[in-house]
């Protein structure tokens, strides 16, 4: 959205009859199909060569991945809605990166935490992913179990989601 803000295409096609939803759509599905595909490598190479085992809920891990894509695809929109220019959207994705990723327990165990972190980590989709993925893989939870946590991805997405239509409405003129 950046780039073609900054081309002058998204200008071109917002000229057209092309609805907003659309263009927003197939920014979102572009970047779907690409997290799509690093989760496939991720967890065939992880399974094949590193032997990670699954848990008792394969299907649970499988659908909290995909909760995590499409909420990771509809953040990128939604931050793209904010930045103008290339670089500004890149600076936004580390930032956000460097903040959120450590916070919601990406680096190290979040249950590790003292509880008033772990409550303000719950403000990221990152806690609640790696929360259900502790569940289901570390702590042999059924797929149920980690149902709050796909949830709360799921509610991340739509809230993401929002933003980026309002923004991306008022934003792309």
């Amino acid at each position: 959205i950046v780039r073609e803000r900054q081309n002058r295409t998204l200008e071109r096609l917002l000229a057209t009859s092309v609805k907003r939803a659309s263009i927003l759509g197939g920014v979102f599905t572009g970047s779907a199909i690409k997290g799509l595909a690093q989760i496939v490598i991720f967890w065939t190479v992880g399974i094949l060569v590193f032997k990670v085992e699954l848990g008792h809920s394969p299907a649970g891990v499988i659908m909290l991945s995909l909760l995590m894509v499409v909420m990771s695809s509809a953040f990128a929109v939604m931050l793209s809605t904010f930045a103008g220019t290339p670089r500004s959207a890149g600076s936004l994705a580390v930032i956000t990166s460097l903040v959120l990723a450590p916070l919601g327990g990406c680096g190290w165990p979040s249950f590790l935490y003292p509880d008033w972190i772990q409550n303000i980590a719950k403000i990221t989709p990152h806690a609640w992913a790696t929360d259900g993925f502790n569940k289901l893989m570390l702590f042999g939870a059924d797929f149920g179990a980690a149902a709050p946590e796909m949830l709360a991805l799921l509610g991340f997405t739509v809230a993401f989601a929002i933003i980026a239509v309002w923004r991306f409405r008022t934003s792309a003129v």
